[in-house]
């Protein structure tokens, strides 16, 4: 198996990887912040979908230019701006979004002859990169945010889980 398919079976398997982790999230839990500053469920969803077409626009790019200089992803996007955008739709409305632009990005990528692959561009953070770069990023991407989901979901658990003994131990106490 080559590493572009590799790659793009990654890239293929995140928005069930992401579906899977929030499918069983009410409203409340995909709110859930451990820290007020910290993200949600939601917010790392938004943030995926927002990416998601900043990533692509790079990857067109490195294709129509010769050599372009492409901004660091992230200095363009803020939590702010993300809730901004998709604020208006609910979890699952959120995972069928970042699946329809994962599918939209795959079928970009699917249909690059191997040599595009090697086509560079200056990124402003890390020099010259392969467009094959910039998708091994989009997957560590990926896991870095499903990691995420996982995590604020673990913490929202034991946060429960601690609230309920806590409202037990006071609930003992008054007997």
């Amino acid at each position: 198996m080559t590493k572009r398919a590799i790659l793009l079976e990654a890239l293929a398997s995140t928005p069930a990887d992401v579906e899977r982790l929030t499918r069983a999230l009410d409203e409340t839990a995909a709110v859930w912040r451990p820290e007020p500053d910290s993200w949600s469920c939601r917010d790392v969803l938004n943030h995926l979908c927002r990416m998601e077409l900043l990533y692509l626009a790079h990857l067109r790019r490195i294709l129509a230019e010769n050599e372009p200089s492409l901004p660091a992803l992230h200095s363009a996007v803020s939590r702010a701006a993300d809730e901004a955008a998709w604020a208006t739709r609910d979890i699952m409305q959120l995972a069928e979004q970042f699946r329809m632009k994962r599918a939209t990005t795959l079928t970009f990528l699917q249909g690059l002859p191997p040599a595009a692959w090697q086509r560079a561009a200056f990124h402003e953070g890390e020099g010259r990169m392969t467009l094959r770069f910039f998708v091994q990023d989009l997957v560590n991407h990926d896991i870095e945010h499903t990691n995420q989901l996982v995590e604020i979901q673990q913490r929202r658990r034991a946060s429960l889980k601690s609230q309920a003994s806590a409202a037990l131990l006071s609930g003992g106490m008054g007997e």
